[in-house]
């Protein structure tokens, strides 16, 4: 990265991403700078935070307004923004008017890489299920004994996964690197090119931040725009977004080799034409390139269709690093679904308890409610990220017995059922802890108590994780006796 030298390097955002960032960058360039608009950071704990032990520290501006502009982007050679920045932020935007390059900590992550390191990255986008895939691919990886990192979207950024030499001026060997990208990071991505690109869903979600579904939606497609021939593409026919990019889209979109583009492979839990994997219980089935078998998936914990698609994206993607099916098969049976992804939290006076927090979208819920009868006490509701929640009335009707509402949505959802014939009883609490109390209240035994909010946490809790260990300390409270109600069968 030449043109950079004598620049100035701006990192804005100083959370997680941010301080990656700067304590990778500290190794390369002398002049940094790291800006936040929060104005309770503290800059002496965000230099604490890199672990710099270098002479020359970067320069930390917190609270940071828009007439700070003129000095933070003085003799800036670049821009790295964190996840969090919307596009329209005012450095962002006079950063563009003044010729700086604005890059997402991926694309600075994927310059920093090696050749060899670019040559054995694999790349996970989707509206739902990317951290149960990487996760899952990591797993079948360690089963295979591949050196491996999971990181991007989950765990760490990828410039934290970039060994630069160890000591002797050599590079260290090159891991495949699982990275989980979500829509927020390919806004700025410009070179990204992942030698296996997966997309495994595309609905509605951050509408709030992007505008609308088509843009949404190319910012997913985007995973592949670099793409070319030698990589691969894989694809969810059974996804009614991707379906109708693949029959109708423009060449940019979905290119084929003979175009210039990546071998495409797709999966279904339908039957289809190959190339491609099908589900037929208990087996998943593939047949493409070279390629040809089947692996047994009967006794795996990813319950519900949406995980049978999450196992053969994962298998996709491992078949085409030259793993065996067989290894694929045990790891597809060991490994276990992350927290607040359908977490079961076990039963408290016969009610199911299950923690599915990461659910922030209505899809994601859909998806939850499936796979059980009409047995559902629903918790749902939190940030509003303008999202239609009436695709959820229907299911509902088929599935929840009791729908308690929580968080900034909880008008907006009730409103839209105001008038309406359900089939299950609404109820609007103020907070989580009166919902799981009154959870228990309208519940029989076997019925299921599900925390599945289709909505974002930040209005009540810093992010989803924070929601789901709330939901299961109030139900560990409950089962333990505490809170004036003690499961019976403790």
């Amino acid at each position: 990265m030449d043109f950079l030298r004598g620049k100035k390097i701006v990192v804005m955002g100083l959370g997680r991403t941010g301080i990656s960032v700067l304590k990778k960058l500290s190794g390369f360039f002398p002049c940094i700078m790291g800006v936040d608009d929060n104005p309770e950071l503290d800059p002496c704990k965000v230099i604490a935070d890199t672990g710099i032990n270098n002479s020359v520290k970067p320069e930390i501006l917190t609270g940071i307004r828009p007439d700070d502009t003129g000095y933070v982007l003085k003799d800036a050679g670049l821009v790295v923004i964190s996840p969090g920045i919307p596009a329209g932020a005012a450095l962002v935007n006079s950063a563009l008017k003044m010729n700086i390059p604005v890059w997402s900590e991926l694309e600075l992550g994927w310059r920093l890489l090696n050749e060899n390191g670019k040559q054995n990255v694999i790349a996970v986008t989707g509206t739902n299920g990317k951290t149960t895939v990487v996760k899952l691919l990591g797993k079948i990886f360690d089963e295979a004994g591949k050196d491996n990192v999971v990181c991007g979207n989950v765990g760490f950024p990828l410039t934290g996964t970039v060994n630069t030499c160890n000591g002797t001026g050599k590079r260290l060997p090159e891991p495949v690197r699982i990275v989980e990208v979500s829509s927020f990071q390919m806004e700025w991505t410009h070179t990204f090119k992942p030698k296996v690109a997966v997309i495994l869903n595309i609905t509605e979600d951050h509408i709030d931040r992007h505008g609308s579904m088509e843009t949404y939606g190319s910012l997913k497609f985007k995973l592949s725009s670099n793409q070319g021939r030698g990589d691969f593409l894989i694809l969810n026919t059974g996804d009614p977004f991707i379906r109708r990019v693949i029959e109708l889209s423009p060449d940019d979109k979905v290119r084929s080799p003979e175009n210039g583009g990546p071998q495409v492979v797709y999966f279904s839990l339908d039957k289809f034409k190959e190339p491609g994997l099908f589900y037929s219980r208990p087996e998943v089935f593939y047949i493409f390139g070279d390629l040809a078998g089947k692996i047994n998936i009967e006794g795996t914990h990813l319950a519900g269709s949406h995980n049978i698609s999450n196992i053969m994206a994962a298998t996709a993607s491992a078949l085409l690093s030259g793993i065996d099916g067989k290894v694929i098969e045990r790891a597809v049976k060991d490994f276990r679904p992350p927290c607040h992804r359908m977490e079961y939290l076990g039963e408290v006076n016969h009610v199911r308890c299950i923690n599915d927090s990461k659910s922030t979208n209505p899809d994601a819920t859909l998806a939850a409610i499936n796979d059980f009868n009409k047995e559902v006490t629903l918790i749902l509701g939190g940030r509003d990220k303008n999202m239609d929640f009436s695709v959820l009335i229907e299911p509902m009707n088929k599935k929840v017995k009791n729908l308690i509402l929580i968080g900034e949505s909880a008008p907006v959802i009730y409103a839209l059922m105001e008038g309406k014939k359900t089939g299950f009883k609404t109820f609007r609490c103020s907070g989580l802890e009166e919902a799981v109390r009154l959870g228990f209240e309208v519940s029989s035994p076997g019925d299921v108590l599900l925390l599945s909010p289709a909505c974002a946490s930040m209005d009540m809790f810093k992010d989803y994780r924070e929601r789901g260990n709330r939901f299961r300390e109030l139900v560990l409270d409950i089962r333990a006796g505490k809170n004036g109600r003690k499961d019976k069968q403790v």
